[in-house]
């Protein structure tokens, strides 16, 4: 198994999201929307309180996520059910701004050790792209109805 801490892969994970949505909007955008969902899943996840993210669009030497090491004591399975609740709920809050591919860009930009990690959590970013492409073809046969 890879030697990297959860708390890296967290903010190698909301980072890239950051990043992803960043492209698609724009970077404020993306940082105001993933902080929103951070604190609404926080009455979910109480171990999310370990995240701060902070809009560093005008300062400088300040890094936009911080995770606190007390995260790593985190459960494995509980962290990934948050970790897919946060990939869900920032697509689904980016709406069609995230794009059609948003989870697999995701997953494309993660290395290895940081999918191998996030996998063993239970978070399958192919799969999870797979039942994103699902629901928008439901909802495409729906409207021709």
């Amino acid at each position: 198994m890879p030697s990297l801490d959860k708390s890296d892969v967290i903010k190698n994970l909301l980072t890239n999201l950051i990043t992803i949505s960043g492209r698609k909007t724009d970077r404020g955008h993306a940082i105001i929307t993933l902080d929103n969902v951070m604190k609404e899943l926080e009455n979910k996840y109480d171990f999310l309180k370990y995240v701060e993210i902070k809009d560093t669009r005008y300062i400088e030497d300040i890094d936009t996520i911080k995770v606190m090491p007390d995260i790593n004591d985190v459960n494995p399975s509980e962290m990934g059910k948050a970790l897919y609740d946060i990939i869900t709920t920032m697509d689904s809050s980016l709406g069609e701004n995230a794009g059609h591919f948003f989870i697999k860009e995701l997953n494309n930009r993660l290395d290895d050790d940081n999918r191998t990690i996030i996998n063993d959590m239970g978070v399958d970013l192919s799969i999870m792209q797979l039942e994103r492409e699902v629901r928008d073809l439901e909802k495409t046969i729906s409207k021709k109805q």
